[in-house]
């Protein structure tokens, strides 16, 4: 019977030992993967850091360094979201200033990303679609070529949308049958 309890005991050390064990190898191993991160410029850096440097496995090396690049990414994104949130009254001034005539480069100029100032000069000319359709119809009814220029000179468009629009009118008379 001492036996049986002696043997249980050893069983339950060596389980909790093991358990133990295991914990601090892997605040190690994320350790050795946020130092090879810190050091590299890509994931490809970091494989080759934790292969070279810690004996990583090259498969595990792969996954542990994109699993910190998409943590990394996701913690910038969140934090330029913050703060991109933080600053919406001025951001505000900046759409008011940069209405018109190249909208999207007027933003960048001020300092937004190229998506977000897409996406505003998008919103902006969504606002007044009606008036660009109205707008659009009159340069197509006045020029026989591209109206692009129309768009430009006459309703200061900016040059991108003036000339998607005008290439777009311009196809459509060629496919059109002459009367």
């Amino acid at each position: 019977m001492r036996g049986i309890v002696a043997c249980r005991v050893l069983i339950l050390a060596v389980a909790a030992g093991t358990a133990c064990h295991r914990e601090p190898s892997a605040l190690i191993r994320r350790k050795e993967v946020a130092t090879c991160s810190a050091i590299s410029v890509d994931t490809l850096g970091t494989v080759e850091c934790l292969v070279r440097l810690h004996n990583w496995k090259p498969a595990q090396a792969r996954l542990a360094a994109h699993l910190r690049q998409r943590e990394l990414d996701s913690t910038r994104t969140r934090q330029e979201d913050s703060m991109w949130t933080i600053s919406a009254a001025g951001h505000r001034r900046d759409v008011e200033r940069c209405k018109g005539h190249e909208m999207a480069e007027c933003l960048t100029l001020a300092g937004w990303s190229d998506e977000h100032a897409k996406h505003a000069t998008d919103s902006v000319w969504n606002q007044n679609k009606g008036r660009h359709d109205r707008e659009l119809a009159d340069c197509a009814r006045r020029s026989l070529s591209n109206p692009a220029s129309c768009l430009m000179l006459r309703f200061q468009w900016d040059s991108d949308r003036a000339q998607a629009a005008g290439d777009s009118i311009m196809r459509a008379r060629m496919i059109q049958p002459r009367r």
